[in-house]
C-alpha cells in the first residue's frame, strides 16, 4: 500500500524537491564525465569502436567482446550519441544510477509514512562515493544489473514473487554478479517466504534480455557463454577485492575449493536461518538477509574483483534505513568500496587490502550474529510515529 501524502507537503512542492535533487546529482556528476579510466582504454573505447566500424552484429560476434547484453546497450548508446563515445558509454550507466535510486526509494517508502525519509535514502544512493565514481568516473555497468537487483528486492517486499525472479533473470543477463544475491532466495526458502516454482521464472526474465540479440543472428552459444568465457579469462583468485582469499595463500586454498568453501558457509548460514526464531517484520527479515547475501558471496568467492561490493554498498544503504541502529554498516562498506577504487584507479593505498579485510569479515560476524540469539524484536511493521520515524 503507498504511504499517505506527509503533511506540509503538498505535490509540487515535492516535485520541486525531486527535480532539485536530481539536478544536483547531475552537477556533482559533470565534472567526472571526462576522465578516461583504464577499463576505458583498454576494452569499452574498442568494444565501442567495433560497433561503430563493424556494426552491431559482427561486433558482437566477436569474442573480444565479453559482456554480449551489456554491449547491445552500448550500441543503443552508440545509435544515440555516434560522435561522443565517452558520454554514450557513461550516460547510459548514470541512467541507470538514477533507475537505482529510484528503487531504493520505492523500497524505504515501504517503511515510512513520510515522504521525505526514502528521499533521503534516494539522495543517499545517488551520491554514494563508489556510485558517482562507478559510472561518471570509471564508466563501469554496476548500477544497470544492481538496479534490477534491487528491482528484485522491491518485487520480494510487496509479495511480487513472479516479477521478482524475471527481475533477477534481468539482472543476472547483464552480470554474473547477480548471483550474489542467490543465498536469499534459497534463506527465504526455508523460512517459507517464497514459492520454489517462481525459481524458474529467472529464465524467462534472461531469455527476454537475451532474444533482440539472438533474433539479430548472434549465436545463441555465443550469447549463453559470455559469462561463463568472461569469468574462465581470469587465472588469478586474487584482484584488488578486500575478501578472505587476501589471507589465504592460492596453494593453500585453490579455485575450487574456495567455491566449495562458499558454498558451505551459505549453507551453514542456511541452517542458522532456520533455527532462528529471530522474529521481525517480514519486510525488515528480506532486507536483513539481503544485504547479508551480497556481503558473503564475494568475501568468500575467488576471483572478485574490486567493484563486487557494489550491490552491497546499495543494500546496506536501504538496510540503514530499515534498521538505523546499523548506519554504521554502510558507512563501512562505502567506505571499504571506496579504499579498492582509490587502489584500482588512482593506485592510492589508504588502507592495506589485508587489513581491510577486517571492515567486511566484522559485519559478516554482526549480521550472522543477529541469528544466533533467541530473541523477539517485534511481530509485524514496526510503530510509526506522526513523522514516520520508528
Amino acid at each position: 500500500m503507498r504511504p499517505p501524502t506527509e503533511k506540509g507537503i503538498n505535490s509540487v512542492s515535492f516535485t520541486l524537491l525531486v527535480a532539485n535533487l536530481i539536478l544536483l546529482a547531475l552537477i556533482v556528476r559533470l565534472p567526472l564525465i571526462s576522465f578516461k579510466s583504464t577499463d576505458y582504454i583498454w576494452f569499452l573505447s574498442g568494444w565501442y569502436n567495433q560497433i561503430v566500424d563493424k556494426g552491431y552484429k559482427i561486433a558482437l560476434e566477436d569474442t573480444s567482446i565479453n559482456q554480449v547484453i551489456y554491449s547491445s546497450l552500448i550500441a543503443a548508446a552508440v545509435a544515440l550519441f555516434p560522435y561522443y563515445k565517452l558520454l554514450s558509454i557513461k550516460l547510459l550507466s548514470i541512467v541507470f544510477d538514477f533507475i537505482l535510486a529510484f528503487f531504493v526509494y520505492k523500497c524505504v517508502g515501504l517503511k515510512y509514512q513520510s515522504k521525505i525519509i526514502p528521499l533521503l535514502a534516494a539522495l543517499a544512493t545517488l551520491l554514494a562515493p563508489t556510485v558517482l565514481l562507478n559510472s561518471a568516473l570509471w564508466g563501469q555497468n554496476d548500477a544497470i544489473y544492481t538496479a534490477l537487483l534491487v528491482a528484485c528486492l522491491y518485487a520480494l517486499l510487496t509479495d511480487r514473487q513472479a516479477w521478482a525472479f524475471v527481475a533477477f533473470g534481468l539482472s543476472l543477463s547483464i552480470k554474473l554478479q547477480a548471483l550474489f544475491l542467490t543465498p536469499l532466495f534459497l534463506w527465504l526458502l526455508i523460512k517459507k517466504e517464497v514459492d520454489w516454482r517462481n525459481f524458474f521464472l529467472s529464465l524467462p526474465g534472461y531469455f527476454i534480455a537475451i532474444l533482440p540479440v539472438w533474433l539479430i543472428g548472434v549465436p545463441l552459444d555465443r550469447i549463453l557463454l559470455t559469462h561463463i568465457r568472461e569469468y574462465g579469462n581470469w587465472v588469478d583468485n586474487k584482484f584488488n577485492m578486500p575478501n578472505l582469499q587476501q589471507w589465504i595463500p592460492e596453494s593453500y586454498l585453490p579455485y575450487r575449493l574456495s567455491i566449495i568453501l562458499a558454498i558451505t558457509v551459505v549453507l551453514v548460514i542456511a541452517v542458522f536461518v532456520s533455527k532462528s526464531r529471530l522474529e521481525v517484520a517480514r519486510e525488515d527479515l528480506i532486507v536483513y538477509l539481503a544485504t547479508l547475501s551480497v556481503i558473503i558471496v564475494p568475501f568468500f568467492l575467488p576471483r572478485m574483483h574490486d567493484r563486487y561490493l557494489f550491490p552491497a554498498d546499495i543494500m546496506t544503504i536501504i538496510f540503514a534505513f530499515y534498521r538505523p541502529k546499523y548506519w554504521y554498516v554502510a558507512v563501512l562498506i562505502s567506505l571499504t568500496s571506496l579504499n579498492t577504487y582509490l587502489i584500482q584507479q588512482f593506485e592510492i593505498v589508504v588502507i592495506p587490502l589485508k587489513w581491510l579485510v577486517v571492515i567486511p569479515l566484522g559485519i559478516i560476524v554482526v549480521l550472522v550474529g543477529q541469528l544466533l540469539p533467541v530473541r523477539p524484536l517485534t511481530k509485524g511493521r514496526r510503530h510509526l510515529n506522526k513523522e514516520g520515524v520508528p
